[in-house]
């Protein structure tokens, strides 16, 4: 077996489930202070202003930690937790983050050979169908579809914000649109697609799985895989590529939205889901500490606990990552801020404000579990929510761009780097957690 082969299998483990956590200990930086959501009393005095010389410091101490890594292939045997970014890293997903993160910043410079030659490699990557695999088509034909939504999505941005302005503006519009074109036959259920003849009452449906060619035989298999993180990536994509508001899309992903939301009056009698060892699924109650949160898909969630009802049916644990994401993609489906869903999902974001841990997990074993992916969620949603300041439920009003810019700066190594001490999902791959800091810093601007 090749030494691509082996790093690509890696790749795939590790991108199956993007998610979040916490960072590599550093003894010669200051230990990470908790930013509680719950003072002692409310707070009078004027919040944080978010410091954009403090975000800009800690950016340019990231690209030069991010110059050590460009090109850095990755040995086979370190599964891909230590591949770089750039052309020969032949790791597109890590090198659009990096540079989706860096966009923008004062070190992004176009004229950069490494930006530039990391910048048509992605480009370059996409295939026929109009997706972004792992690795490119041509160097591991195998690896075609891999993940591919999650990738698209991703790449699918970063060349709308390069086609709007700059050395590629107006030179990437029909490779966008067949991104988004992919994307848009990559939902499940979408007449243009694979899953066209699927079930609107069938579990999946109006959400993302992780490529448009995995569709058939999850099909048949009874359960495409759709889930919320997908799922975001997708709309975040769609959003940026300028997919109009009265496209059925949106309004399809929102019957897949409001299933995954963990609020009983929310959901029909006519849908029922079930867990692995056949208990049915309910949701949470207004009493619920998980009430208005999200969980990862209409089956499942990331929190390993769940609770057990009287009436022999099973609730499932919300958690701070996905019901971010939850929050933004009501809002790119056209909800308003005082529907009864946003304002459910918002009630829990305010009960759940919290920065050094991912709230909503109960075992302390998963605080930090993909920290830096809930910190791109968190960073995304409050800003496409238009919020300077978030009040939480104790009536504390929190400058979340100064608070998060804080925080990533008490986390970041002397290196320039970030890194999950819980490896989980990859994240114990310092570019991947860098690129993953780098773009929440984006979102604070």
């Amino acid at each position: 077996m090749s030494k691509l082969t082996i790093l690509a299998a890696a790749l795939t483990l590790a991108l199956g489930c993007v998610k979040q956590e916490a960072q590599r200990p550093n003894p010669k930086q200051a230990k990470a202070e908790s930013i509680s959501a719950k003072p002692d009393a409310p707070a009078k005095a004027q919040p944080l202003q978010a410091k954009p010389d403090a975000r800009d410091a800690l950016i340019e101490k990231a690209w030069q930690y991010l110059l050590t890594q460009y090109n850095v292939q990755g040995k086979p045997e370190n599964k891909g937790i230590d591949s770089g970014w750039g052309p020969k890293s032949m790791n597109i997903a890590y090198t659009a983050l990096v540079l989706q993160g860096l966009y923008g910043s004062k070190v992004w410079n176009e004229s950069d050979e490494r930006i530039k030659a990391s910048v048509e490699f992605v480009i370059d990557s996409q295939e026929a169908s109009g997706g972004f695999s792992l690795m490119p088509e041509k160097v591991m034909p195998a690896m075609k579809g891999q993940r591919a939504v999650y990738i698209t999505g991703i790449v699918a941005q970063l060349m709308a914000d390069l086609n709007a302005a700059g050395a590629w503006k107006g030179k990437l519009t029909q490779k966008i649109e067949l991104a988004r074109d992919y994307l848009k036959q990559s939902q499940v259920g979408n007449p243009t697609g694979p899953a066209a003849e699927y079930k609107r009452g069938n579990v999946g449906f109006g959400g993302w799985a992780y490529s448009k060619e995995e569709l058939p035989k999850k099909i048949e298999e009874g359960k495409p895989a759709a889930n919320m993180s997908t799922t975001i990536y997708a709309m975040d994509a769609l959003k940026a590529c300028g997919v109009a508001s009265d496209d059925p899309v949106w309004q399809d992903a929102l019957v897949f939205l409001k299933r995954n939301h963990n609020a009983g009056e929310l959901q029909s009698a006519d849908f029922t889901a079930k867990t692995q060892d056949g208990k049915t699924i309910k949701a949470a109650g207004p009493d619920s500490p998980d009430y208005g949160g999200s969980i990862y898909s209409e089956d499942s969630s990331m929190a390993e606990e769940r609770t057990e009802n009287e009436d022999g049916t099973v609730t499932l644990h919300s958690y701070g990552t996905m019901t971010y994401n939850l929050l933004r993609a009501y809002l790119f489906a056209g909800l308003k801020k005082d529907s009864l869903p946003v304002k459910l999902a918002l009630g829990w974001v305010r009960k759940n404000y919290v920065l050094n841990k991912v709230p909503g997990y109960r075992k302390q074993s998963q605080f930090d579990q993909g920290l830096f992916y809930y910190y791109v969620s968190f960073a995304r949603t409050l800003k496409a929510l238009g919020e300077d300041t978030i009040e939480d439920d104790r009536g504390f009003k929190h400058d979340w761009r100064a608070e998060l810019i804080e925080q990533l700066g008490k986390l970041q190594g002397t290196d320039g780097s970030w890194v999950n001490k819980n490896p989980k999902w990859q994240e114990g791959s310092p570019v991947l957690a860098t690129a993953f800091a780098l773009d929440a810093l984006r979102h604070t601007r």
